[in-house]
């Protein structure tokens, strides 16, 4: 699975990374510890290619309200398509999530162990983030007369986005700590990934699940287990500790 990431490229560069429209009005510092239930940047081809904020942890836009069930934070590549939850967003609403690195975890004396899956560049000229395949949808609230409705006047809006990230089996180094990883879209799938007329999936999703991600997998601080910790310390390995085997 896919549970926290760190997300420290300006918006600026992941607009130009990603040559999408930047439509984030608030000033984001680096994360380097996204949690579930926050908003995370995005980028989505709706009317043009577009970087923005989405919450993280999905609600289909046919709930009753974002309270009403779950709100997952992982889709499964392997049953995405065969799911009533997913399969809509799947075929239209397909988007990715720009990442650094993500965190996985083991047990060690008792404990959980947060450890940093960091990929590496293809491009070591030209690092930059991973594209994480990611499914969105918009939810809208009604009134009881079955329109939309607006946004309150307390400032809270009535339209709800959010966003799922799609993990597939982890390989390679990524698999000594976990059995999941992220699913990532490499740049020349990025196009078909995020085209909403590409309505046939399977062989897409095909197509990216085949692409290896190289990892390097680096144990770090216990801090990283409170979300309320978001600092630079937290990549850093903490004195004394060896890589993973």
């Amino acid at each position: 699975m896919c549970g926290r990431f760190v997300q420290t490229t300006s918006t600026e560069r992941l607009a130009e990374h990603f040559g999408a429209v930047d439509t984030i009005d608030d000033v984001m510092g680096p994360r380097y510890n996204v949690a579930p239930s926050t908003r995370i940047p995005a980028v989505i081809d709706a009317h043009g290619r577009r970087l923005g904020l989405l919450h993280w942890g999905f609600v289909p836009s046919w709930a009753a309200s974002p309270d009403s069930g779950p709100r997952p934070i992982n889709a499964r590549s392997e049953g995405a398509a065969d799911s009533r939850l997913f399969a809509p967003s799947l075929s239209r609403r397909r988007c990715v999530v720009p990442v650094d690195a993500w965190y996985e975890w083991t047990d060690e004396d008792g404990a959980r162990q947060p450890w940093l899956l960091t990929p590496e560049p293809t491009d070591p000229a030209a690092p930059g983030p991973v594209a994480v395949a990611a499914l969105w949808s918009m939810w809208r609230g009604r009134t009881s007369s079955g329109s939309d409705t607006a946004d309150s006047t307390d400032g809270s809006a009535a339209a709800l986005s959010t966003v799922a990230l799609m993990t597939t089996e982890a390989t390679g180094r990524a698999a000594e700590v976990h059995h999941r990883m992220p699913l990532v879209v490499p740049d020349d799938l990025l196009d078909d990934w995020l085209d909403p007329g590409r309505t046939r999936v399977d062989d897409l999703i095909a197509l990216v699940r085949g692409r290896d991600v190289a990892v390097q997998v680096t144990k770090v601080s216990r801090r990283v287990n409170d979300v309320r910790n978001d600092d630079a310390t937290l990549i850093g390995a903490p004195e004394g500790s060896k890589p993973a085997r």
